[in-house]
């Protein structure tokens, strides 16, 4: 007996280990509160959902008295547990049913949760109740058992500010299938429908004192492209319902996504609906107009910048331009930017991200110029400035980037820099092929003749050879001109000679030769990589390496090479060596960096 007792509080010692064990297991504590809507129509109804993770107690909260809604059910309580890889994760969730009452904006102030010991608070919520204007009171056709409402958000608003239509289904019986072919027109608007779930949400209300199952099938954003009294042409849908019949059988197959216990029939048709039209009055913005102003509405900021201040002359350098916020971003183009003289500028690179988030267009637009100076100086680029019309205030209001500054050296000291298309190297190739005739006594003698001899050959043979190094020298230079990313690999040899050989023209003491035998090791780096270099130090430069598996001598060598030129640089005479040999390691580092890279 006594070993069994034993046995017994043996087993009762693992479970509570067990149990302290799985409780640990549990994690952090997370509450959260959640609404399933952030808008919604006068008598729908909606759920305030507070999700507690991590904790295996259950909440007491309590939701005050709020204005404009009326508690409707609830509290509903729920509990999940969840095993994973031996781990357990449980979930309490308290939710509350409202409907709303009367339209405006409802605030759900936060709440407090006690668990145990500690106490946690939520986030305060929002919700905007819009008018079903329409769809109840003396307007809405009660004696008819199934009717389709379309219902704006508002009746009047400005040139492209976005109009909200929901297309509401009212019904009395059951609906087993809906399908709408296309969107009504709309002339003088633009239109997106908004995404939403196969299943419409069932929602049961009274309207006159009948009760209906009601739906909304469609939600429409429409955007006014011009004032006046505008007409939405009604919404055509085909509805397969439930009709009475003489005979009454049984439903095993057929589950209507509206099912209620009141309904009752034996059989199902299909008839076509259509909503009422709508006539929107769609005002004019203020006069008198800014000059910039393009038709924007809505709420944005702008930004523009360089990928780097400071290049030489003739490189490439990036000018983003990118516009966030809300508003009609689908009719919006980017302004462009105006640059001054001695800077070439190519076709942007144009990328968008624009999705409809709280019945509204959110995202961003971005524009990406390719800039090329040609004179060394201090250049300014005028503000990047955004003309909109901000509904809030109903005032027009201009953004600006602000005064762009690029800094451009000349990479060739004292040399000219050529403007006219062709670079240095075709320049001085047609220097070389420059040959001045020369006068002097030649004496003629006469040759053997012959239609195929060596010199036939050899004539013939260098020109396919001439041809074959044309077409060669054509298809690289469209790779190039194509790809600014593969033109600046291929130059980067090229650009760290030249560096190299200017650095050799310069006095010992001047600060330029130890910036270009920095800009020579960092800038071939950089184009190899494809990174702006300007932009990493030298922890991140060994970084880099180490991530694209160079040995490690070389990058321990880089690295010091690196430190020891910038203190040089910042702090003459820190470290004992003369400009010739900081020129030889430069050149023998660049040597072991062009062999691994």
């Amino acid at each position: 007996m006594r070993k069994i007792g034993n046995v017994m509080k043996l087993k009762y010692f693992l479970i509570l280990i067990l149990l302290s064990i799985n409780s640990v297991t549990y994690g952090q504590v997370r509450v959260t509160a959640s609404l399933d809507a952030k808008q919604i129509l006068v008598k729908e109804s909606f759920t305030w959902k507070l999700e507690v993770e991590g904790s295996d107690i259950m909440p007491n909260v309590r939701i005050g008295d709020i204005d404009k809604i009326a508690l409707l059910s609830g509290p509903m309580q729920s509990s999940n547990y969840t095993i994973v890889n031996g781990k357990t994760s449980s979930k309490k969730t308290i939710s509350y049913t409202f409907v709303a009452m009367e339209p405006g904006q409802v605030v759900f102030p936060s709440v407090d949760v006690n668990l145990g010991n500690k106490s946690y608070k939520t986030k305060p919520l929002r919700l905007e109740i819009v008018a079903a204007r329409g769809s109840g009171g003396s307007q809405a056709p009660t004696s008819q058992t199934v009717y389709l409402r379309a219902i704006p958000s508002k009746s009047s608003v400005y040139v492209g500010e976005p109009l909200t239509v929901r297309y509401k289904l009212f019904t009395k019986v059951g609906v087993y299938n809906y399908q709408v072919e296309k969107l009504p027109d709309a002339v003088g608007f633009w239109a997106e429908e908004i995404p939403q779930s196969a299943q419409p949400r069932l929602v049961s209300e009274v309207v006159n004192g009948v009760r209906y199952n009601t739906a909304i099938l469609k939600t429409v954003l429409y955007y006014p492209t011009r004032s006046g009294e505008l007409v939405i042409d009604p919404l055509k849908t085909e509805l397969e319902i439930e009709v009475k019949s003489n005979q009454r059988s049984t439903r095993r197959f057929n589950d209507p996504f509206f099912n209620d216990p009141f309904f009752s029939g034996n059989r199902k048709a299909t008839k076509n609906f259509l909503s009422n039209p709508l006539k929107i009055n769609v005002k004019s913005l203020p006069e008198p107009r800014p000059y910039k102003f393009s038709g924007a509405v809505g709420n944005f900021q702008i930004r523009a910048g360089l990928d780097t201040n400071a290049v030489f002359a003739n490189d490439a350098v990036g000018l983003s331009i990118s516009l966030t916020g809300s508003g009609n971003f689908k009719s919006l183009q980017l302004p462009e930017p105006k640059l001054p003289e001695g800077v070439d500028i190519f076709k942007p690179e144009r990328t968008e991200n624009v999705s409809i988030k709280g019945m509204k267009h959110t995202g961003s637009k971005k524009s990406t110029y390719l800039l090329v100076p040609r004179i060394p100086g201090e250049i300014l680029i005028d503000p990047i400035e955004f003309t909109y019309f901000d509904l809030k205030t109903q005032k027009y209001v201009t953004r600006s980037s602000g005064k762009i500054k690029m800094s451009v050296y000349d990479a060739e000291g004292s040399q000219p820099v050529v403007t006219s298309g062709y670079s240095r190297e075709e320049v001085e190739l047609m220097q070389e092929d420059i040959r001045y005739i020369k006068s002097a006594d030649t004496k003629f003698t006469r040759a053997q003749t012959s239609s195929m001899g060596g010199t036939f050959w050899m004539l013939h043979i260098f020109g396919v050879l001439a041809l074959g190094g044309a077409f060669a020298y054509e298809y690289q230079s469209r790779r190039l001109e194509g790809n600014v990313d593969f033109r600046r690999r291929t130059n980067a040899i090229k650009q760290a000679r030249k560096q190299i050989k200017k650095a050799e023209k310069l006095s010992g003491d001047s600060e330029e030769l130890r910036a270009l035998l920095h800009q020579c090791i960092t800038g071939f780096i950089g184009a190899r990589f494809n990174v702006a270099e300007n932009t990493l130090d030298t922890a991140e430069f060994t970084e880099l390496l180490n991530r694209h598996g160079i040995s490690q001598e070389i990058v321990d060598e880089n690295r010091t090479f690196l430190e020891d030129l910038a203190m040089d640089r910042f702090a003459p005479g820190a470290v004992k060596r003369s400009a010739s040999e900081w020129i030889s390691a430069t050149q023998e580092l660049f040597q072991k960096l062009r062999r691994v890279l």
